[in-house]
């Protein structure tokens, strides 16, 4: 069985077209049967069912896909996605996933060196140059400064709309929480303490004095770190793979929605979007809580 859900945030003040009516004849072509549709969180979503599988289905989607954009709509598809009334986990990003802020480039702004930073972070999160060293270049022109600029970071750091309603509707349900970052542990605590969160894995800073040293503290948390945190997360708590979702927005992000149940690329950059199984480009992470109700809804357990 196949699944693909449509999902759109809602515009009250200037209604978009209804993408379940302009895209419903396409996916009938395709074999899908519309189920069921909802609207909260500020989105509205539907579910359609198809027997044939999603491989045999991927091309033929492209079309349908472009139309759906052109609706300010998302289209996810796949042969299943995780069940709300079975054990599962989510695992996600932290920079522009999580929270709307790059930790580090933030960091470097307040210390004065954000320009040469954030060279560095974009052309690592398009995959255009290695994670780790990348990493240690950044955090090197750190050094010397100031740490209590944490504070100020923090003060600044938003959450990523939906994350709140994502979070607790998954822990109602008893889903594991996870964060895998490429980012730090002293940004990351905020986060995790408010959610009382299963699982976290980031860099560390190192500090000495008040002060940074220009070097990350430990093993650095790049993409095969991200997958190890998936798998760590599903092995303890014994998840099925299909039960367990990615999120992501970074080319650090690739391995980690790859080796998940279901991979989402989160308003991610275009080589991920290309790679990912999934894409949300406009709805948020509420608009996917929706989403997962909705397919607990019509799906069998």
């Amino acid at each position: 069985m196949t699944c693909l859900l449509l999902v759109q945030p809602s515009n009250p003040a200037a209604p978009q077209a209804d993408p379940v009516n302009a895209l419903q004849p396409a996916l009938e072509r395709l074999g899908f049967t519309f189920k069921l549709r909802r609207s909260a969180y500020d989105h509205q979503a539907a579910i359609f069912t198809a027997k044939t599988p999603y491989a045999d289905q991927a091309a033929a989607l492209v079309p349908v896909k472009e139309q759906a954009a052109a609706l300010s709509c998302d289209v996810l598809c796949a042969d299943r996605f995780p069940h709300l009334k079975r054990p599962g986990g989510v695992i996600m990003d932290m920079d522009m996933t999580a929270v709307t802020i790059e930790g580090i480039d933030e960091i470097a702004r307040s210390l004065g060196v954000y320009e040469q930073v954030a060279a560095l972070t974009a052309s690592a999160m398009h995959g255009r140059s290695d994670f780790a060293t990348s990493l240690r270049n950044r955090v090197a022109l750190l050094k010397g400064g100031n740490a209590s600029v944490i504070e100020d970071v923090k003060a600044r750091m938003g959450e990523t709309p939906g994350l709140n309603v994502l979070l607790t509707v998954l822990q109602k349900h008893g889903f594991k929480r996870g964060i895998a970052s490429g980012g730090f542990t002293q940004l990351i605590c905020v986060l995790e303490r408010k959610y009382q969160l299963e699982l976290v894995r980031a860099n560390t800073l190192g500090i000495e004095d008040g002060h940074f040293t220009g070097a990350v503290v430990g093993t650095i948390v790049d993409g095969q770190g991200k997958l190890q945190a998936l798998n760590e997360l599903r092995a303890r708590y014994a998840i099925a793979p299909e039960q367990i979702m990615a999120l992501g927005d970074g080319a650090n992000d690739l391995l980690m929605l790859k080796g998940a149940g279901v991979g989402v690329a989160y308003h991610a950059k275009p080589a991920v979007v290309a790679q990912a199984q999934c894409a949300l480009n406009f709805a948020n992470l509420a608009g996917l809580t929706l989403c997962l109700e909705l397919y607990a809804e019509v799906m069998p357990v």
